[in-house]
C-alpha cells in the first residue's frame, strides 16, 4: 500500500507546527481519514495529542535522524495503518541522510520562512536554505511586512526553484504573491535587451510569463554548450550562475534553435539576437523556450562569465 506524504520544512519559529495544527482540524482533511504525524523538532508551539485524537490523529516524535529509519517507518505504518502521513522536518538534519519507504508517495512539500530572520539564516546557513527550498511545492514566507525587502531576493530564491509557488503573509495574515518586482527592462521594446545582469531575471520571467515573450525578439549575451543530445544543428545558449556556493554553480539557458550555419564551438560566446517561441517538451512535460535566431555574433568571453546570485 502506497501512503500520501505532506513534507512541512521551516526553521524554528517559522509557523510549521501552527500550519500543521490547522491543516489537521480541518474538515476536508481529518474526515478523509487517519494521519499518522511524524515530528522532527520540537518547537515553541506544541501538539497536544488528547486534542488531536479527536482528529483521528497519531503522534510520534524523532529526536535524531538516525531514528527516522526505513524500518522505523514500516512498524509505524503496519501499526497505526494511516490515510496520509505529515511530516515536521528538522531543517538542521541533513537532507541526504533521511531515507522513505519505497511506499512512502510524496503529494506535497510546503516550506515555511520567518522573514524576520531571513536574512540571518540566509547568509549564514545558505545551504541548508537551498536543501529545503529545492524541492518545496510552496514557499511561505511569515511575518512579512516589507515586501519591497523581500523583492530583493526574487531572483536568486527563484533560481533556486522556479516551479514553487512562492506566497507572504504578513503580521495580520494577510497572504499575497511574494513578488511582483517590476522588470529591470521594457518588454514593450522591439527589441528587448537584456543587460548582462539582468539575465537570470528574464531566464525565470521566460517562465512566469509565457504571454509576455511569445513572438517577442530579445538579445543578450550567453555561452553556448553544444550536445549530440540535442536536435541537429542546435545549441543551449545561457549564463553560469552560483545560488549559493561554488559547487553549487550550474548552466541556465534555453535551446537555440540553428546555428545559421555557423561554426560555433562549444562554450564560445555570442551576441544573439532571436525570435522568441515556445514548444511542448515531453521531457519536462511542459512548453520550453526556443529561441529562433536572427543574427549571432561571436564575443570575448565576459569580464564576469558566472552569475553570483548568493
Amino acid at each position: 500500500m502506497d501512503y500520501p506524504v505532506f513534507i512541512i520544512n521551516g526553521f524554528l519559529d517559522s509557523g510549521k507546527s501552527t500550519f500543521i495544527i490547522d491543516t489537521l482540524k480541518n474538515d476536508g482533511f481529518y474526515k478523509q481519514g487517519n494521519t499518522l504525524l511524524l515530528v522532527c523538532e520540537e518547537g515553541e508551539v506544541e501538539y497536544d495529542s488528547n486534542e488531536l485524537e479527536k482528529y483521528r490523529v497519531h503522534i510520534e516524535y524523532f529526536e535524531n535522524p538516525e531514528d527516522f529509519s526505513i524500518t522505523k517507518m514500516f512498524e509505524l505504518t503496519e501499526e497505526y495503518h494511516p490515510d496520509r502521513i505529515v511530516i515536521e522536518n528538522n531543517s538542521m538534519w541533513d537532507i541526504n541522510d533521511i531515507k522513505y519507504p519505497a511506499t512512502f508517495r510524496i503529494g506535497q512539500i510546503v516550506s515555511f520562512i520567518d522573514f524576520s530572520t531571513f536574512p540571518i539564516y540566509y547568509n549564514n546557513m545558505r545551504q541548508k536554505f537551498v536543501d529545503n527550498l529545492r524541492f518545496s511545492d510552496l514557499i511561505v514566507f511569515n511575518r512579512c511586512d516589507d515586501m519591497e525587502a523581500l523583492s530583493k531576493y526574487q531572483t536568486s530564491l527563484k533560481m533556486i526553484n522556479n516551479n514553487a509557488q512562492w506566497v507572504a503573509m504578513n503580521s495580520e495574515r494577510k497572504v499575497q504573491e511574494a513578488f511582483e518586482e517590476p522588470l529591470p527592462y521594457s518588454i514593450d521594446d522591439e527589441v528587448i535587451n537584456i543587460k548582462d545582469e539582468f539575465f537570470a531575471r528574464w531566464y525565470i520571467d521566460t517562465f512566469d510569463h509565457k504571454e509576455r515573450y511569445e513572438g517577442k525578439i530579445v538579445e543578450f549575451n550567453g555561452i553556448i554548450l553544444r550536445s549530440k543530445k540535442l536536435p541537429k544543428d542546435s545549441f543551449v545558449v545561457g549564463r553560469y550562475a552560483m545560488t549559493c556556493c561554488a559547487k553549487d554553480m550550474q548552466m541556465y539557458g534555453h535551446l537555440c534553435s540553428s546555428t545559421m550555419g555557423m561554426k560555433l564551438k562549444n562554450k564560445s560566446w555570442i551576441h544573439l539576437k532571436a525570435k522568441i517561441s515556445y514548444q511542448y517538451s515531453e521531457e519536462y512535460e511542459e512548453e520550453e523556450v526556443i529561441l529562433n535566431p536572427i543574427s549571432i555574433e561571436i564575443i570575448p568571453p565576459l569580464e564576469n562569465p558566472v552569475l553570483d546570485l548568493t
